[in-house]
């Protein structure tokens, strides 16, 4: 058998990767980041009401407190996910980025003006699509 030309690799078991975008890996940092903060407020919702139940807050609302806290909480680490999503250029990522863009532009139709960064995120991840898998 003779030997491969110089210059030739043979292909390995991976397929070649895929480059991602810069405003993709920017768009996930900050996704990444947005997930630790609301995490971090989960968190505070969560043990902050507890405390203040020791010096006279109402059982109640500390309680009613928590679990907005523990549902925030889970909602910063799905955030936390996506990122990882977006930088792993995850189709299912895309998905949630851009169904949770369009609903921001909904939920923002009485302020036109904050849908102006969510619309343009949106078009951005559609520009972008075809490096998602």
């Amino acid at each position: 058998m003779a030997a491969p030309s110089p210059g030739y690799y043979p292909p390995g078991p991976y397929p070649p990767p895929v480059s991602r975008p810069i405003g993709v890996t920017l768009l996930a940092v900050l996704t990444i980041l947005l997930g630790i903060l609301i995490v971090l407020a989960g968190l505070l919702l969560i043990v902050a009401p507890l405390i203040l139940v020791g010096v006279g807050l109402p059982l109640a609302f500390g309680l009613t407190a928590s679990v907005i806290g523990a549902i925030v909480f889970v909602f910063g680490l799905i955030w936390i996910g996506v990122g990882v999503g977006l930088l792993h250029l995850r189709g299912w990522a895309w998905w949630l980025a851009v169904i949770v863009m369009a609903l921001s532009i909904v939920g923002s139709i009485a302020s036109p003006i904050t849908a102006v960064i969510p619309a343009l995120i949106l078009i951005y991840l559609i520009v972008v699509r075809r490096h998602f898998r």
